[in-house]
């Protein structure tokens, strides 16, 4: 059957190219040849925007890619890039860091979503009538978040420590994020780990506040996911690694600049409510090859002890995008 199929293949393909022959001698052009085909494992959040952006705002198309999304969990697609089946796949910077700590060989292709102090989307919320003003005042109490030992959660313990508390008097417990507030509410728990969009659901009625920007424990500005694929697939086409990285820090651009005209995408592309979209504190996204916004990641997860050691952040990208840096 291979053999069929590869004959016929080989037919094919020179008759096309004697037709291509034919037409070039009669003055006619060739036909364009097609373009790359890229399968991007995603999850349907506002963090894929820049990506989204690059598709519908045309930069995939002006850098010659045809991108097809491919939407799942982050272990789902990370397992699909390292099997062939996904050329890239969003990750979180910790998961990549962690990975690589393990002999994983995943490399960034292109940064994502950051961190930006100015525009957290991720926050530690406490009841309006609380009377919490520092990190002291959560002593003793139990906090709501998704993980325990996650960065979220780790981040919040660390801005206890770091604003007059002591984070070994606290109790985390693991809550679903659609549930927090409710349990928050109730007063099950007397803070809560919040993300969009249920940050922007719960400050809505002004029984919640938020209380602290737990993630400048790390730092006030740090990349916090990013594009990957396996070192075979990206040595062996650098040429697409660029018109993709390209196009996908153009999306970014165009994400950050223009977040009306691509609300309504993100409604579209995550089916969120349009009602609660309007809400919703937008990510924001890088718009550069730079590894700092990854160091000073690595070194606060060390010094955390959330990882074993730091290492130069340069060693999770691919040197086909260094080159690229400005």
């Amino acid at each position: 059957m291979s053999v069929i199929r590869s004959s016929r293949a080989s037919f094919l393909a020179a008759g096309a190219a004697l037709a291509a022959t034919s037409r070039t001698a009669l003055g006619q052009p060739a036909p364009a040849a097609p373009r790359p085909h890229i399968s991007l494992g995603t999850s349907a959040i506002d963090g894929a925007m820049g990506c989204v952006a690059a598709s519908r705002a045309g930069y995939f198309a002006k850098n010659g890619l045809d991108v097809e999304f491919v939407i799942g969990s982050g272990a789902s697609n990370s397992a699909a890039v390292v099997g062939g089946s996904l050329q890239f796949a969003g990750s979180n910077v910790v998961t990549l860091i962690k990975a690589h700590l393990q002999g994983v060989p995943f490399q960034i292709v292109c940064p994502g979503a950051i961190y930006d102090t100015n525009d957290p989307t991720q926050v530690l919320c406490v009841r309006t009538d609380s009377g919490f003003k520092s990190g002291a005042d959560l002593n003793g109490k139990t906090i709501a978040v998704t993980a325990i030992g996650d960065l979220l959660s780790t981040s919040t313990l660390a801005w206890i420590d770091q604003n007059g508390g002591q984070s070994s008097t606290v109790k985390l417990v693991e809550v679903p994020p659609s549930a927090q507030v409710a349990a928050l509410e109730t007063g099950r728990v007397q803070g809560a780990a919040l993300a969009e969009p249920f940050l922007s659901q719960a400050t809505g009625d002004g029984t919640v506040k938020i209380f602290a920007k737990i993630f400048d424990a790390i730092a006030l500005r740090y990349l916090e996911a990013a594009y990957v694929g396996v070192p075979d697939y990206i040595n062996a086409n650098p040429d697409v690694i660029r018109r993709f990285t390209t196009a996908v820090l153009a999306g970014g651009a165009f994400a950050d600049q223009h977040p009306d005209q691509t609300l309504p995408w993100l409604v579209d592309f995550a089916h969120i409510d349009p009602a609660v979209a309007k809400r919703v504190r937008r990510e924001r996204f890088a718009t550069s090859i730079d590894p700092s916004l990854v160091q000073v990641e690595i070194d606060a997860l060390a010094k955390l002890k959330l990882i074993d050691r730091a290492f130069d952040a340069r060693d999770l990208f691919s040197p086909v995008v260094l080159t690229m840096r400005h």
